[in-house]
Order: structure tokens, then C-alpha cells, then sequence
């Protein structure tokens, strides 16, 4: 019950502090800062059309709904990996693993920790080189530009099958030898509706504090459904919605083809989704679909790659290599 307590009590400072910062918020596409940082994330999601909110990633729930921390059971270490549109390079490395002693189960348990558990990452973002230009417009030679991004988040379970999660985060962005910060806060829920069918229900980037070159950083309200139809088959919805800015609506799917029951088999993922996004971006050739492979060579490594088609503008591409630890030794009572 006390613990219950602390998180009401997080939840409403966050929440309060959302409409103080939303009165002076423009939303308008294009004017919010550090948008790739915002959506950094891991191969599987995005080759899932990121529709992720309600899907337990382990270490990786911290980029999408930290509620999702609450189900960790390992030690968990990763790192993501970006490239793509314009030369732009994006490296997210995480780390996790599970808080307070593993609950009593019978075979098969996952040892979630009865805290729940925390996750932290620290990410960076190169834009490249520029040419810089002094005031009557003559050549300054060039500057580089990138961001820099950490957060720390808490899962929990609050009620049976309702977890809560909260992400701190600290951003930074350096452009032409000067730095701007900005502070922020995750809040996220999770619910079994039904025997494998979660919901989840995220809001990104509550205002704490700073702004990046005038503008604060893109915030908005995530929800979706994850239905797992059998132990090989995932279906995903979701949709990110913004005010006055750009609304998502995602679908995803994931099937795996190998021995899943088994702890040390090699397990294929194939992995497709779509984002329809409104308004219309209007870019010609093949946008919205998401595709991409998982490869878990055991129980402690996976691969996992995602490429994404944005029309005349390319494709971008993810990779992810995660490795477990320390997992909770399964036992029959």
C-alpha cells in the first residue's frame, strides 16, 4: 500500500505539471526539438510499425512505456543502432534487470522481481558536419551538430494486472559550440485485460524543465492493445497522438518460427507493420511499412534488424544485439 501510495503521488506531479507546460506549447510539425531522439528505439519495435506501447520489451519498455519494466525477470544489456536519412547515426546503449527478490512460482516462472524493475539508458545522435556562415554570409568553415540523451525509469505492479512506470530523462543538444537542455518525464500503464491481451497507455515527455533552441521537446499520448494469439503469434495496434502535430496510426505484427518452448533453441522472428500518418507527408514511392528479422541464437543473445521506406527521401535501417544475464533459475514446486 505504501508503495501504491508513492506512485500516486509521481503520477500526479507529472500530470500536473503537463497542463502548465501545455498553454505554452506549439505543437505544429516541425517545431519541436530533438525529433529522432524522440523516436529512438529498438529494431523490434520499429519493425513492428512501432506498435510497441503495449508490448513488454524488457530493458527496451524504458523508450516506450515503462510500465513495461515491471515484467523484467534478467539482467538485460543492449545496444541499438540507427542509420540512415541524410547521414544521420543513432547509438542507444541499455541496461536493466529486475528489483527485490524473484516471487515464489512453479515451473516455467519468469522471476519477476517483487519491485518490479529499472532500466537506464544513454543515447546519442550525430547529424553531421556543416558549413557555417558568419554575419555578412562569408564562409565560417563548419560545425557538427548531435544530441545527447540519458533517462532512468521504474516499473511496478500496482494492482493485479495494472503495472505503472515512470522515466526521468535528460536531453541535450550541441550545435555550433553551443549546448541547450531540457528535462523530462514518462509516465505509462499496463493492463491484462485478458489472458494475453495487454493494453498499454503512455504520455512522453512532460515538461520539466529547459528547451532546446526555443522549442520544447515533442510530447503526446500513446495507447494500443498487444494480443498474443498463440506462443508463436503477436498482433499489435497503436496510435500516437499529438496536439496540433503529427498523429500515428500503427499496426504490427511478429511470428516466430523454431522451437519456441525450448530454452537454447534457435528462434527465427519475421516481423512487419504499417504506420498511417496524418497529415499526409505526400512523399512519393513506398512509405508506412515497416519490415524487419529477429534471429535469438539462445536464451541470452538476439538479433534483430528493421528497415524502414520513406519514399524519395530512402530508407532507414535499425539494428539491435541484446544479451540476458543472471536470469532467475526455473524450479517446480
Amino acid at each position: 500500500m505504501k508503495i501504491l501510495s508513492i506512485w500516486i503521488g509521481l503520477i500526479c506531479a507529472a500530470a500536473l505539471s503537463g497542463p502548465a507546460s501545455a498553454g505554452e506549447t506549439y505543437y505544429d510539425a516541425g517545431t519541436k526539438a530533438l525529433p529522432l531522439q524522440q523516436a529512438a528505439g529498438t529494431a523490434r519495435a520499429t519493425a513492428m510499425g512501432s506498435a510497441a506501447v503495449a508490448v513488454p520489451q524488457g530493458s527496451a519498455s524504458l523508450l516506450w512505456n515503462p510500465a513495461g519494466l515491471s515484467r523484467l525477470d534478467c539482467m538485460e544489456a543492449g545496444i541499438h543502432h540507427y542509420s540512415g536519412l541524410g547521414g544521420i547515426i543513432q547509438e542507444t546503449l541499455l541496461f536493466g534487470m529486475p528489483l527485490g527478490k524473484a516471487e515464489g512460482c512453479k515451473e516455467n516462472c519468469k522471476g519477476k522481481g517483487s519491485l518490479g524493475g529499472i532500466a537506464a539508458s544513454l543515447g546519442y545522435v550525430t547529424y553531421g558536419e556543416f558549413d557555417a556562415r558568419n554575419d555578412l554570409g562569408g564562409d565560417a568553415g563548419t560545425y557538427r551538430a548531435g544530441d545527447l540523451s540519458t533517462s532512468l525509469g521504474w516499473g511496478l505492479d500496482l494492482l493485479p494486472g495494472l503495472s505503472g512506470g515512470i522515466a526521468l530523462k535528460g536531453n541535450q543538444s550541441r550545435f555550433d559550440g553551443k549546448a541547450y537542455n531540457a528535462y523530462t518525464t514518462d509516465i505509462g500503464f499496463m493492463y491484462t485485460l485478458i489472458r494475453d491481451l495487454d493494453l498499454g497507455l503512455s504520455y512522453s515527455n512532460v515538461n520539466l524543465g529547459g528547451k532546446i533552441g526555443g522549442s520544447k521537446l515533442a510530447s503526446g499520448l500513446r495507447l494500443g492493445a498487444a494480443w498474443t494469439l498463440d506462443k508463436d503469434l503477436l498482433l499489435t495496434a497503436a496510435s500516437e497522438i499529438q496536439n496540433k502535430a503529427v498523429n500515428r496510426l500503427q499496426l504490427g505484427t511478429e511470428y516466430l518460427i523454431g522451437n519456441t518452448g525450448k530454452e537454447d533453441a534457435r528462434v527465427l522472428a519475421l516481423r512487419a507493420g504499417y504506420q498511417a500518418n496524418f497529415p499526409d507527408p505526400k512523399l512519393s514511392g513506398l512509405t508506412g511499412l515497416t519490415l524487419g528479422l529477429g534471429y535469438m541464437l539462445n536464451h541470452a543473445w538476439t538479433l534483430d534488424y528493421a528497415m524502414v521506406p520513406t519514399g524519395e527521401l530512402g530508407t532507414s535501417h535499425r539494428f539491435s544485439l541484446t544479451y540476458k544475464f543472471n536470469c532467475p533459475a526455473k524450479k517446480s514446486v
